[in-house]
C-alpha cells in the first residue's frame, strides 16, 4: 500500500513537472516570436506574433487554457464580435484544424469562401491548446479586416470541447476583447539589457481624491549619476488594485531648486497654491504613458541623456487619476521605472508636442457622429532651431509617437507638409481607444526638416453627450495631442508646438446666439451657457473652423502681430495609396457568381436540347 506521504510527494512532483512544461512552452513561444500580449487579465489566452514587413505578413500563435476549440479575430474597430474577421481552430487526434470565418451576427460565424489564414502549426498538451497561423496585412478579401498601423482591437474565445464538424460548433464558454499594437512595436529580442541600472519616479503615499478627475503633481529627486548615461527603457509601475484609476502620466525634468519640504506625497495640480508650478515651464518630457501601455524601449541607436552637467536631478511626475465612482481613501504609489546604461548610443533623444491647445475655444457640439479638429505646428515656430541640429540635412528624425485624446476620441493622425506638398503621414490611429494608450514605434523614421509644417488631427464622436464638450484637462473634456519622440535632442529649447482658433467660435456666436455677448478675447461665452444645439448650428460651426485662414500660435506669443499665423496651404495632396490587389475581391466574387450562373444556364439549355 502506498503511504499518504508518498502520494503527496508524487502529486507535488507531477505539479512541478507540469509547471516546468508550461514554462518551457512559454519560453519556446517567446523565443520563436517577436511580440507577446496576455489577452485577458487571468492570462487564459495569450497571443504571440512576428511581423514580416518585406512580405507584409503576420505570423501568430494563440495559446488557450482549453483542449477544445479556440477562436481569434480582428474586429471592425469596436471590439465586438459582429463584424469581426476571425478563425476558429482546434486539435483532434493529433491533427490541427483551422477555419477562416466572418462574424456577421451573434451566432456561429459562417465560413469565408476565401481562406486567407494559413495553419502553420499546432499543439495540445497539459490542458492547453496552441494554434499557429499567418496571414497577409491585406488579403484583398472584403470579409477580412486589414492589419494596419495603430490600434488593433482583437476578439478571442474558446470552448472546452472540440467541434463535431465545421458547422456544428458549440457556443464559447470564454470570450473577450482587447486593444493591441500589432505592427508598431520594437522587437525586444534585439535588445540586450545586460548591465542596465534603474531608478524609480513614483508618487509617494497619495490618497486619491474622491472626485472623477485628478491630476496629481509630485517632485522626485533621482539618484546622482556621474557622467553621461542613456535612458534605454521606461515602464509603468501601477500599484495593484489601482489599474483602473491610474489613467496616464507624464514625467518632466524640473530645473528649479526646491527645498526638502517639497519632496513627498505631492499636490493636486489644480490647486491654485500648488508650489511646483514652475516645473510645468520646462515641458521637457522624459516619459509618457497611458492606460494599457507597456514598457517602452528606445531603438538601439537612441537613448535619453542623463548625468550631464545640464541634466536636472529633479523629476516632476504628473499623474492622472480617473475615479468616476468617487472611491474614497484609496492609497497609491504608482509611477515610472527608468533603466539606463553608461554604454552611450549614437544619438540623444528628445520629445516634441504637437496638436491643439486644450482651451475653451476647442469646441465639440453634442450628438455628433463625427467631428474633426486640428492643431497646427507651423514652420515659423522652430525653423531656426531645426537649422541648428547636427544632422547633415539638419532638422530632426521622429521615431516614435504617443497619441492622446480623451473619452470622445475615435481617430487621430499627424500630417507632414513641405513647401505645400503633403508627404506621407507621420502616424495614424483609426481605432483610438481611451483605455489603451501605448507608444507607437514608427516603421520608418520621419525626417522633419526646417521649413516643414505639421498638422495634427483628431476625430471625435459625441452621440452620448447632451452638452457641449470643451477642451480641458478633465476626463469629460477633450485633448488633441501627439507627443513625438525624436533625435538629435535640441538643447535648451522646449519643442511645444500647439495652436488654437478663436475667431470661428466668436463669429459663430455672433451669428447664431446673439444673446451671448462676446466681450473678451479670452473668455468663451459658450462655457456654462444653456444652448440647444441643432444640426444646422453644428454644421455652421464646423464650416467656420474649416474655412478659417488664421490661427493663434502660443510658440510665437508676443513675437508676431496679433500672435496670428496663416493656415498652412496644401498645394499638392498626397496621392491615394495604391492597392496591391490585382483586382478587388468583391469583383472577383461577382465574376465567380456570374460564371456559376452562366454555367448553370448553359447546362439547362444543353439538357433541354437532349
Amino acid at each position: 500500500m502506498i503511504k499518504l506521504g508518498c502520494l503527496k510527494e508524487m502529486y507535488l512532483s507531477v505539479l512541478v513537472v507540469l509547471s516546468v512544461l508550461v514554462s518551457a512552452r512559454a519560453a519556446v513561444l517567446s523565443s520563436e516570436y517577436a511580440h507577446y500580449a496576455a489577452l485577458d487579465p487571468k492570462e487564459l489566452m495569450k497571443l504571440y506574433w512576428t511581423v514580416d514587413w518585406d512580405k507584409e505578413t503576420v505570423s501568430f500563435a494563440v495559446e488557450a487554457a482549453t483542449t477544445g476549440w479556440v477562436g481569434f479575430g480582428i474586429s471592425s474597430g469596436n471590439g465586438k464580435m459582429v463584424g469581426s474577421d476571425m478563425v476558429i481552430g482546434w486539435v483532434k487526434d493529433s491533427k490541427g484544424y483551422l477555419t477562416d470565418r466572418f462574424a456577421d451576427a451573434e451566432s456561429l460565424p459562417p465560413l469565408d469562401w476565401q481562406k486567407n489564414y494559413d495553419l502553420t502549426g499546432w499543439e495540445e498538451t497539459d490542458s492547453k491548446t496552441v494554434l499557429k497561423f499567418k496571414r497577409k496585412f491585406d488579403t484583398c478579401d472584403p470579409k477580412d479586416r486589414k492589419i494596419e498601423q495603430g490600434t488593433t482591437k482583437v476578439v478571442f474565445a474558446y470552448h472546452t470541447e472540440d467541434p463535431k464538424s465545421e458547422n456544428n460548433i458549440k457556443k464559447h464558454t470564454f470570450r473577450g476583447s482587447r486593444s493591441i499594437l500589432l505592427l508598431n512595436n520594437l522587437d525586444k529580442k534585439t535588445v540586450d539589457e545586460k548591465g542596465w541600472k534603474q531608478f524609480d519616479v513614483f508618487s509617494y503615499n497619495v490618497t486619491i481624491p474622491k472626485k472623477h478627475t485628478t491630476y496629481w503633481c509630485s517632485l522626485v529627486k533621482i539618484p546622482e549619476i556621474r557622467g553621461k548615461h542613456h535612458i534605454t527603457k521606461f515602464e509603468p509601475v501601477v500599484k495593484k488594485g489601482n489599474e483602473g484609476i491610474v489613467h496616464h502620466l507624464v514625467v518632466y525634468t524640473c530645473p528649479v531648486n526646491y527645498n526638502d519640504s517639497h519632496y513627498g506625497s505631492g499636490y493636486d495640480c489644480e490647486d491654485p497654491n500648488m508650489p511646483l508650478r514652475e516645473c510645468y515651464g520646462s515641458q521637457n518630457i522624459v516619459a509618457a504613458w497611458g492606460i494599457g501601455g507597456e514598457a517602452f524601449y528606445y531603438p538601439t541607436h537612441i537613448g535619453y541623456p542623463i548625468g550631464t552637467e545640464d541634466s536636472p536631478n529633479n523629476y516632476f511626475l504628473e499623474l492622472h487619476y480617473d475615479n468616476p465612482e468617487n472611491i474614497e481613501g484609496r492609497k497609491d504609489n504608482s509611477g515610472v521605472r527608468f533603466y539606463y546604461t553608461p554604454h552611450l548610443r549614437d544619438y540623444d533623444a528628445g520629445t516634441m508636442t504637437v496638436g491643439e491647445a486644450f482651451t475653451s475655444y476647442m469646441v465639440i457640439p453634442p450628438q455628433q457622429e463625427s467631428w474633426l479638429t486640428k492643431g497646427y505646428c507651423p514652420k515659423e515656430c522652430y525653423q531656426k532651431t531645426l537649422e541648428s541640429t547636427t544632422l547633415p540635412e539638419k532638422g530632426i528624425k521622429v521615431f516614435a509617437s504617443f497619441l492622446h485624446t480623451h473619452l470622445q476620441g475615435r481617430a487621430t493622425w499627424t500630417k507632414h507638409v513641405r513647401n505645400g506638398v503633403e508627404l506621407p503621414e507621420i502616424v495614424r490611429d483609426d481605432n483610438y481607444d481611451f483605455n489603451f494608450q501605448d507608444i507607437q514605434i514608427l516603421r520608418k523614421e520621419v525626417h522633419v526638416k526646417p521649413g516643414d509644417d505639421l498638422i495634427h488631427y483628431c476625430k471625435y464622436q459625441t452621440m452620448d453627450r447632451d452638452k457641449l464638450v470643451m477642451g480641458g484637462v478633465a476626463t469629460s473634456e477633450e485633448m488633441c495631442l501627439n507627443f513625438l519622440f525624436y533625435y538629435p535632442k535640441v538643447s535648451n529649447v522646449t519643442l511645444n508646438c500647439v495652436s488654437f482658433q478663436r475667431d470661428p467660435v466668436q463669429d459663430f456666436i455672433r451669428s447664431n446666439i446673439a444673446s451671448l455677448n462676446v466681450t473678451s478675447e479670452w473668455s468663451n461665452p459658450l462655457v456654462g451657457a444653456n444652448v440647444t444645439w441643432t444640426k444646422e448650428m453644428a454644421t455652421d460651426l464646423q464650416r467656420r473652423y474649416n474655412e478659417a485662414e488664421t490661427f493663434l500660435a502660443p510658440c510665437l506669443w508676443g513675437k508676431i502681430p496679433g500672435n496670428r499665423l496663416s493656415v498652412p496651404k496644401i498645394t499638392r495632396s498626397l496621392p491615394p495609396k495604391e492597392s496591391k490587389c490585382d483586382q478587388p475581391a468583391a469583383a472577383v466574387s461577382a465574376m465567380v457568381t456570374a460564371s456559376r450562373s452562366l454555367f448553370l444556364s448553359l447546362l439547362m439549355v444543353y439538357l433541354m436540347l437532349l
